[in-house]
């Protein structure tokens, strides 16, 4: 692949970041790289990134099955540690939005601006949320219901099955249902599925990332195609392959799996635009 080097170059600069502030070394030791200095990336691995920290230190650690899916979905829509905070105890012991909505009718902001969610029709965002929660949460239950028992099948459920389902539930879609599985996939939900290095769902800044990566050319993949989706795969397959050589990642750190693969595809979309420069949406600040 043309820029397999310079992919996993810019991985590991954004990995040692990490490792040098976790030190606590002083800022300017971080990197000399000035596009790192200047705009925020994600971390490499999706743990490691504060918001999913909080998340699983909090809320996922403690939630297993029906109440694991609920509580990802309904935090993944919120994406916000300060909103969380406020709801933590109805992810884990049980949903009540008449209780959702007294604690967050004030909060502002809301929600992150990482997920595209839309809220239905003539609703503000806090009701609107609150309304496709209630449409999801039977749906959710009776699919449980059905496939949640690995003996309907003699097999645990797979990433793709449980993103086939997440994404057609109201207010959903194929990056919000990806990011739901990510999380389900630390859970005792998907922590078995024999899909986890095999199949995941490109979004669009991965297809871009990809098409950097591949030729040059960040319109070489819609996203949204099928077709490109089935192409985007091996590509995929690939990198991660790659990334358990030590010429591409130290062997002492945290290896990769398929799902940081579609998600350093995405930041490195961002980096290559930077370089080209191109402003991203959101400076580097302490």
């Amino acid at each position: 692949m043309k820029n397999l080097a310079h992919f996993f170059e810019t991985a590991r600069t954004r990995y040692l970041i990490k490792q040098r502030r976790d030190l606590g070394l002083p800022r300017e030791a971080w990197t000399q790289d000035p596009i790192f200095q200047t705009w925020r990336f994600t971390n490499v691995h999706r743990e490691d990134d504060k918001t999913t920290v909080w998340f699983r230190q909090a809320v996922r650690g403690h939630v297993s099955g029906l109440r694991a899916i609920e509580a990802c979905l309904i935090f993944r829509w919120f994406n916000r540690i300060e909103t969380g905070e406020r709801i933590k105890d109805l992810l884990i012991d049980g949903w009540s939005s008449t209780v959702a909505q007294q604690r967050l009718r004030d909060v502002k902001p809301l929600v992150t601006g990482a997920y595209m969610v839309h809220s239905p029709y003539g609703y503000n965002k806090l009701d609107g949320l609150l309304h496709a929660i209630e449409e999801c949460r039977p749906r959710i239950a009776q699919w449980w219901e059905v496939f949640g028992d690995p003996r309907w099948s003699g097999a645990p459920l797979t990433l793709q099955h449980t993103w086939r389902f997440l994404k057609d539930l109201p207010n959903m879609g194929n990056f919000s249902a990806g990011e739901v599985v990510i999380d389900l996939r630390h859970t005792d939900v998907l922590s078995e599925a024999r899909d986890i290095n095999t199949w995941t769902v490109a979004g669009p800044g991965c297809a871009k990332g990809l098409g950097y990566m591949t030729a040059d050319d960040p319109t070489r993949w819609r996203y949204g195609s099928e077709v490109a989706q089935r192409e985007m795969l091996p590509v995929m397959l690939h990198v991660l392959e790659a990334s358990r050589n030590p010429v591409y990642w130290g062997q002492a750190w945290t290896p990769w799996e398929l799902h940081e693969v579609e998600m350093w595809a995405c930041e490195y979309a961002k980096y290559r635009t930077a370089q080209d420069g191109g402003n991203l949406k959101r400076r580097f600040t302490l």
